[in-house]
């Protein structure tokens, strides 16, 4: 018996090796075309929820021609990251594929959308002024190059792996840091700390024993095959300005450094110009810039 030839819209919660092999082909050919850098967690789409369809694809007779995903961090918003083989485009395809995602969003309780699209992408800009998507904000994607370490100024830092045990103390840094409320901060740390690919750090006063201190910043490492990002990373505002953070993104460099040859990665704001000069003052560069855009989930 001959298999079924795939054609058209097709909605999975979990995706098979070959799926995985096609999409994997499908972001080679879109940034190929355009000299892009997808926005796409390989770790996130292979490590799917059985219960929500977060992947969309689009196929001509057996060809994947078309994909969308959704993320998998959160309920009331989602991001999406999406593409078109350059020689579909034009067809109703993405918007296609965008309808499904918004019916399925809908199901779920999600109120908000959030289209991630690469600024030097032509077609995808062209598709956000097309669904009339309203611009939220943007960021550099800034991988490390050459380090380029100064000394310590402060030996009284203490910069240390935390455990469950310091969750109060990540909390008050992030929500005092974000201004975030700590219900939310506390709920999401509390999940990202019984993940083994993620590791949170903090930066203490005072005090070198597991505990003590006064807290004074943290940030969170994820790790992945070849490629360690640094996230959640914040400093408290009485301790800003002081050369606090350096020392904190030298300490992990050196840490991340010390466990193998991996790529060092991490996001800033666009408008964070000083966030931006220490990073590209311990070496880092821009790799890509994404706007973010809000996307109605009503069709």
């Amino acid at each position: 018996m001959l298999r079924e030839e795939r054609h058209g819209l097709i909605q999975k919660q979990n995706l098979t090796p070959a799926e995985l092999d096609a999409i994997k082909q499908l972001v080679d050919t879109c940034e190929r075309f355009e000299q892009l850098h997808m926005r796409l967690s390989w770790e996130m789409v292979q490590n799917r929820p059985a219960t929500q369809v977060l992947d969309y694809l689009y196929y001509d007779h057996g060809n994947l021609v078309g994909y969308l995903a959704l993320d998998n961090w959160g309920m009331a918003e989602k991001e999406l990251v999406g593409m078109v083989h350059p020689d579909y485009r034009c067809r109703g395809i993405f918007r296609t594929l965008l309808d499904a995602a918004r019916v399925e969003s809908l199901q779920l309780g999600v109120v908000r959308l959030i289209l991630v699209c690469e600024r030097i992408s032509q077609s995808g800009q062209a598709f956000v002024k097309a669904v009339g998507a309203s611009y939220d904000f943007a960021e550099h994607e800034m991988v490390l190059r050459e380090f380029q370490p100064r000394p310590d100024f402060d030996e009284r830092l203490v910069f240390r792996l935390a455990g469950e045990q310091d969750l109060d103390m990540i909390v008050t840094v992030l929500a005092g840091s974000f201004g975030d409320s700590e219900v939310s901060v506390r709920h999401r740390v509390t999940r990202l700390l019984q993940d083994p690919t993620r590791s949170y750090y903090l930066a203490t006063l005072g005090g070198g024993s597991v505990g003590c201190g006064e807290p004074v910043g943290c940030l969170r490492l994820d790790t992945w095959d070849d490629t360690v990002g640094i996230y959640g990373f914040g400093v408290l505002p009485a301790y800003q300005g002081r050369g606090y953070g350096r020392q904190m993104l030298q300490e992990a460099i050196r840490a991340i450094q010390a466990e193998g040859q991996r790529i060092i990665m991490l996001d800033v704001d666009v408008t964070n110009t000083r966030a931006y000069a220490l990073y590209v003052s311990c070496g880092f560069r821009i790799k890509a810039t994404y706007d973010y855009y809000n996307l109605p989930t009503a069709l």
